[in-house]
């Protein structure tokens, strides 16, 4: 059954004003924001989850089209068995692939032991486009969502390796997920274990400046 997430603020308090105070809060989040990969065994609330929801249906998108659809998955069985089934199809793609130009790399990362596709998060939220040309405005509801999470304390991981196990017809028809939808990005979710350092950023590459 599809739930619709209003759009509201229960979580937090949405600023009503512009001013310095707020221009820092929000540039503060978008440098200390990490893709974090080790999450304690604290549970997500659901009103947490509403609340990135909320905020992720926030973004542009072209014509307002709001071409976007989640899935939420927090049982800790199902998350290990789709954790290892995108192992499984990573492993097989890496070593049959015809560019081997990434293919070792991947192929060793994925086989590790200690290799988990959702980092052991607690919750993941996969994002769908409705539209096959709409991917692009659903990595926007994604940032806001990463943005959101950390703002509330939480910590976010994007799981691009995660495309090819949420394309499945048969995990599609699991999610009740229509086949022409098509899967832009899964986010793992939860409260972080520890810090996570930040990562170097290369300069912009401004190629053109007129």
């Amino acid at each position: 059954m599809m739930t619709s997430i209003s759009a509201r603020a229960e979580i937090f308090e949405v600023p009503r004003f512009t001013g310095p105070e707020v221009i820092a809060d929000v540039f503060e989040t978008i440098y200390r924001r990490r893709a974090v990969r080790n999450y304690s065994n604290e549970a997500v609330s659901r009103a947490e989850i509403e609340g990135l929801l909320e905020a992720a249906i926030m973004a542009p998108s072209a014509i307002n089209a709001q071409p976007w659809a989640f899935v939420v998955l927090q049982g800790h069985e199902e998350l290990a068995r789709y954790a290892r089934e995108g192992r499984d199809l990573l492993v097989n793609a890496a070593g049959g692939t015809a560019d081997q130009t990434h293919a070792p790399g991947l192929l060793q990362m994925v086989s590790a032991p200690d290799f988990e596709l959702f980092h052991g998060a607690p919750a993941v939220i996969a994002i769908y486009a409705t539209d096959a040309n709409a991917v692009p405005d659903c990595f926007l509801a994604a940032q806001n969502l990463m943005l959101a999470a950390w703002a509330m304390g939480l910590g976010t991981c994007p799981v691009g390796l995660a495309r090819p196990l949420f394309e499945l017809e048969r995990v599609k028809v699991e999610l009740k997920i229509p086949p022409s939808w098509s899967h832009a990005l899964a986010i793992a979710v939860g409260h972080p274990s520890g810090e996570t350092p930040p990562t170097p950023r290369r300069a912009a590459l401004v190629v053109t400046w007129r």
